[in-house]
């Protein structure tokens, strides 16, 4: 049998208009990131899995992975590896390893509404506006709540905008104790 196993199932494959928190668990230390899919410049709305991978990749000249990005100057220290004009050396590549090693790495995902293939531009706007007025929502929950996230740009809803996702709200509530 082997040794490990990264089981993905196939609703995992599923483009959906998603938001989805990423907790990083190291020792006694709890890093979040808040995210979702629903792409502003292209009708796409990418897998879960797809999001996860692009931020824990160490390209260094990506804009994709803001986690990897986070752990190396916010939580590692390494300050010249700030902004993503350059590539990740070899030494801070080896220091994200080793720290990942000894983490857990958890995605919480909530679907918001399917991606229909074939979904004119317009459409498609109007779902990422709601999925992104959602993340801000979470966003600003977390930070109210005291948690720390790794989100670069953590921009609050206007005051009284409606919920769009209220049941999802809810549980997302639940999941992490959060108070409203």
């Amino acid at each position: 049998m082997a040794e490990m196993m990264l089981t993905l199932e196939g609703r995992h494959f599923r483009r959906n208009y998603l938001l989805y928190i990423i907790e990083i668990t190291h020792g006694n230390d709890k890093h979040f990131y808040i995210g979702q899919t629903g792409d502003h410049k292209y009708v796409t709305a990418r897998p879960a899995y797809r999001r996860l991978a692009g931020h824990l990749s160490d390209v260094g000249k990506s804009t994709e992975n803001q986690v990897y990005r986070y752990l190396v100057e916010k939580v590692i220290g390494f300050k010249e590896a700030i902004g993503n004009k350059n590539k990740f050396s070899d030494e801070v590549k080896k220091a994200v390893e080793d720290y990942l090693v000894n983490s857990t790495v958890k995605m919480y995902i909530y679907p918001l509404q399917d991606f229909k293939p074939g979904i004119d531009q317009a459409n498609h706007l109007q779902n990422v506006r709601k999925v992104t007025l959602f993340e801000k929502m979470v966003t600003k929950l977390f930070v109210g709540n005291s948690i720390e996230i790794a989100n670069k740009k953590i921009t609050k809803p206007k005051l009284g905008v409606e919920c769009p996702y209220p049941m999802v709200l809810d549980e997302i509530v639940s999941d992490f104790n959060l108070k409203q």
